[in-house]
């Protein structure tokens, strides 16, 4: 894992024992750089990138990403629109903090990712869980490797916390909803957009928000 200095985005390369190639979860800004050292470092090839949802923070990483590797980015279907102006799908006060950084920046070809879909690659199965409420197109990732399981949470669960429901797009119902459906699965490791792992037995005990 690499994080991104940009609000302390966790950019993810998975790879499944045995298998050189991995894929990449969520592109912060100024991840590409780390990414490629994990690269170098454990011999891998990049096969994909998959974003947990279309906020600047996750994804203005990948033009740096892709002029390195060229791989498929698979999005939540709900969140398609946000790649096309990255500044104005969030409050003034972001838009004018990320005006600089979105200078040049081109949407890139994605493939949608909808409630159930299944992805094979890299020798792991990705299996998209729409869950809105922090955007609409916010997708909990659970990615299995033989009966390994982990769950990439996006900003929808951290540890001890979840994610805030007041930027454009949020939806506290849908938020609500989206946890009701986190808390039927299993107690796997989780792996948030910020901040350290958890599992989520560990989130359902623990955190105020369940």
């Amino acid at each position: 894992m690499t994080s991104a200095e940009f609000l302390e985005v966790n950019c993810y390369a998975v790879r499944a024992e045995g298998h050189d190639e991995a894929i990449f979860i969520d592109s912060g800004f100024d991840c590409a750089p780390g990414l490629a050292e994990i690269v170098a470092e454990e011999d891998l090839v990049p096969s994909a990138v998959f974003l947990t949802h279309g906020h600047p923070d996750h994804i203005l990483g990948l033009t740096n990403v892709l002029s390195r590797w060229n791989v498929p980015v698979y999005l939540g279907d709900a969140d398609r629109y946000r790649l096309d102006k990255p500044a104005e799908t969030l409050s003034p006060q972001f838009a004018q903090m990320l005006q600089p950084l979105v200078e040049g920046w081109s949407a890139p070809e994605v493939t949608a990712l909808v409630d159930a879909q299944t992805v094979e690659v890299a020798g792991l199965t990705i299996t998209a869980v729409a869950a809105p409420g922090h955007t609409e197109g916010s997708t909990l990732l659970r990615v299995q490797a033989d009966d390994e399981e982990s769950i990439f949470t996006g900003d929808v669960v951290f540890a001890g916390a979840i994610g805030r429901v007041d930027l454009p797009g949020g939806d506290a119902s849908a938020m609500a909803e989206s946890l009701r459906a986190f808390a039927t699965l299993p107690d796997v490791p989780i792996y948030p957009g910020h901040g350290p792992g958890s599992r989520v037995g560990h989130e359902l005990t623990t955190n105020p928000f369940f």
